[in-house]
């Protein structure tokens, strides 16, 4: 990977985690005084964690209640059968509203960082920062027990050969479809292949007089904004950057098709039948509202929303299945599942009970427990337990292996490459959806915007130590 020319502050400016000036001083250690590097621990059977400076583990407080409290209870059973003090905080709450690259940076500098961090974490980026450890020997060995990853996480977690986060569990992500509607009007929606079937599938279920849209889609700026882009460009062809992850390539013929198909959809008179509502406006929790509010037949997003469905019990929570995300002329067929992640957090005081605590989670019992309680949310990272009954015996479940061992490891904006800083950089500027909306609204024609948002993106890959262009 490219060495980053940026300094802290330039970089988290760029990521959308900008620093006030005091804590941008707590960040850079003194000249002469590099940070204090992580606490050794102790050999096998004689570790310690001080009651003063106890575990310290940052939790994800996720959509699925169930879930989180499994797992806070582990932590506290773990840690109280080895006698260690625990201290665990909830990510959102430690980090107070601000922003969390730049809240742990800080600790890090500060010398008071947490040990351990249970998040999607984008590695890329703590990795720059240099903020998390390698962890490549304890994901060799789960990979011994368990089987190997799939493609998708060696490109989130890995770099320059070494894994930076051990892989916890699959996060289910894809199309949410209601059955009976589908079935009603003769289609098999997993059957469809393309966009642009779906959309005239889409179009031809919808009956706005009864409140039911089909196309329960956005391209507003987020997440499932961003997620709804990525898709589109790549079905069409196009990419962000390269195999290398290295150079811009997005200024292309087929971005420009792709980008008149999106404007197409949300502009033409044709698709409004099957649009809800508001949809341009739409943030990430609007989509999961009207779905879960009975109000769509399809939509894409995590399985959040579907554990949100089984653990609300809503109505029709029997009737939703999980849909393959569909393809175009470009690539028909290409996904891949993101993961829940434990990092080890540089500086903590307590890493060999932190390494101790991610093993625990990886005995039979917690794995199986943990794909019980969250049911079709929670899928296995490693290939050997998608043989297990906890997964085989749920249909939504069983469905996505082939996404999640995808060998393409589509991994959104930076397909086909892996994750790099930059290109976490333009997704979190709201280049993808913001290119869409210059259209829409009348700011720049298709080709004008690709070109523009290209030139941007290049920018920011050479500002932070990528080539950018050839």
């Amino acid at each position: 990977m490219a060495n980053s020319r940026l300094t802290r502050r330039q970089f988290l400016q760029f990521t959308g985690s900008a620093l006030g000036a005091t804590a941008l001083a707590a960040c850079v250690a003194p000249a002469g005084q590099p940070a204090a590097p992580a606490a050794e621990g102790g050999a096998a059977g004689s570790i310690t964690v001080a009651q003063d400076t106890p575990l310290w583990v940052l939790q994800t407080a996720d959509f699925h209640p169930d879930y989180n409290a499994f797992v806070t209870k582990h932590i506290e059973e773990f840690a109280a059968a080895k006698g260690y003090a625990v201290e665990i905080a909830d990510v959102a709450g430690f980090v107070a509203g601000g922003a969390e690259l730049q809240k742990i940076a800080a600790q890090v500098a500060a010398d008071d960082a947490p040990d351990l961090i249970q998040r999607t974490l984008s590695v890329p980026q703590y990795n720059q920062l240099g903020l998390i450890v390698p962890v490549t020997d304890l994901v060799e060995e789960i990979i011994a027990k368990h089987g190997d990853t799939g493609a998708r996480q060696k490109k989130d977690l890995m770099v320059d050969g070494d894994w930076y986060a051990v892989p916890y569990h699959v996060r289910s992500d894809g199309g949410w479809a209601r059955k009976a509607i589908w079935d009603a009007a003769g289609i098999d929606i997993t059957a469809i292949k393309t966009y642009d079937e779906l959309r005239e599938a889409c179009l031809e279920v919808s009956d706005p007089a009864a409140e039911m849209w089909g196309f329960g889609l956005t391209v507003n700026r987020g997440g499932d904004g961003n997620w709804m882009v990525h898709r589109i460009l790549h079905s069409f062809g196009a990419t962000w950057t390269d195999e290398t992850g290295q150079f811009v390539t997005l200024d292309s013929p087929e971005a420009v098709q792709a980008v008149e198909w999106m404007v197409d959809t949300y502009t033409n008179p044709k698709w409004e039948p099957m649009l809800p509502p508001g949809v341009l406006s739409w943030t990430d929790p609007t989509n999961n509202e009207a779905f879960l509010g009975g109000k769509l037949a399809y939509t894409q997003n995590g399985g959040t929303v579907y554990a949100k469905a089984v653990v609300d019990q809503v109505p029709f929570v029997d009737d939703i299945i999980w849909d393959y995300p569909k393809g175009g002329p470009g690539l028909a067929r290409f996904f891949g599942l993101g993961t829940m992640n434990f990092g080890l957090i540089k500086g903590g005081k307590n890493p060999e009970a932190a390494r101790e605590l991610i093993l625990s989670f990886f005995e039979d019992e917690p794995m199986k427990a943990t794909y019980k309680v969250a049911t079709t949310y929670a899928l296995p990272a490693y290939t050997n337990m998608w043989e297990w009954e906890e997964i085989t015996s749920v249909p939504n479940s069983i469905a996505q292996k082939e996404g999640a061992l995808d060998p393409a490891g589509w991994n959104g904006i930076a397909f086909p490459g892996p994750g790099t800083p930059w290109i976490a950089a333009v997704e979190a500027q709201n280049f993808p959806t913001d290119m869409i909306a210059a259209v829409i609204n009348g700011q720049s024609t298709a080709a004008e915007s690709v070109k523009q948002v290209a030139e941007a993106a290049a920018k920011i890959f050479q500002e932070m130590g990528a080539p950018g262009t050839k």
